[in-house]
């Protein structure tokens, strides 16, 4: 418990300096470094031992800081499938770590460099409150599992969870656009896919039989333990933003 303390606070005092420095290149390395740790544990999650795979990631990422990341992501996915069939590859699953969670990474620096720091926060603040609130929720109430892919979750957890995530992206929404309903719909949207964003990394944790896709945070387990509900996220406010 006391590593898992002295790591939250670590985590939280990064997420400060990325909130209150705003620097461009920063948040660009930065993002980076989530990108090569989350891809590098997707890897074994998927059973791929092309541990190199990675760098191709980062080259694809680095393009992103000088055109749209969603067009970048489609590119590598579809450059890497054009490879493996070219080379006629037995196995496709080298396009997975591309799709998940590449993709959402990318679109993640596309909602910082295109909206700017507060819909980051927005993001980060709204699945953030959902987990939370779903953890303590469970735990004080929970009954009813939510799904045999997480039998930790339950479903009245995960309804504390979205009402709360909801609450807190509606008041941090606020802040950095107008248009309540849309502010609303998109607090909403967010914290149903941070969920489902949980979800999935569990369920390609029992895939593979592990119980943390890493170990770089200690008594917090991998980088896509702490992201998951993000790269979910960020395609829910992404959508919504383009109403």
């Amino acid at each position: 418990m006391g590593a898992r303390i002295v790591t939250g606070v670590l985590m939280i005092a990064v997420l400060l300096v990325m909130f209150f420095i705003n620097n461009y290149i920063f948040n660009f390395i930065l993002l980076g470094a989530v990108l090569y740790f989350a891809f590098n544990e997707s890897l074994k999650l998927y059973n791929i031992e092309h541990d190199k795979l990675v760098y191709v990631a980062l080259v694809f990422y680095v393009l992103t800081f000088f055109t749209n990341p969603i067009f970048i992501a489609i590119l590598a996915i579809m450059l890497v499938a054009s490879v493996l069939a070219h080379i006629k590859s037995p196995d496709l699953r080298m396009v997975l770590p591309f799709i998940y969670p590449a993709t959402p990474i990318f679109m993640m620096w596309m909602l910082y460099s295109e909206y700017g720091i507060g819909f980051l926060v927005w993001l980060i603040f709204g699945v953030a409150a959902s987990d939370t609130a779903a953890y303590f929720v469970g735990k004080a109430i929970g009954k009813r599992k939510f799904s045999i892919a997480s039998p930790n979750k339950t479903l009245e957890g995960v309804a504390g969870g979205i009402a709360a995530g909801t609450a807190v992206g509606i008041v941090c929404g606020s802040f950095v656009m107008e248009g309540f309903l849309q502010i609303i719909c998109a607090s909403f949207l967010l914290s149903i896919f941070g969920v489902w964003g949980d979800l999935f990394e569990s369920y390609l944790k029992r895939s593979a039989d592990v119980k943390d896709s890493g170990n770089i945070f200690p008594g917090h387990g991998g980088m896509l333990d702490r992201v998951d509900g993000y790269l979910f996220g960020v395609v829910a406010l992404l959508w919504t933003l383009s109403w």
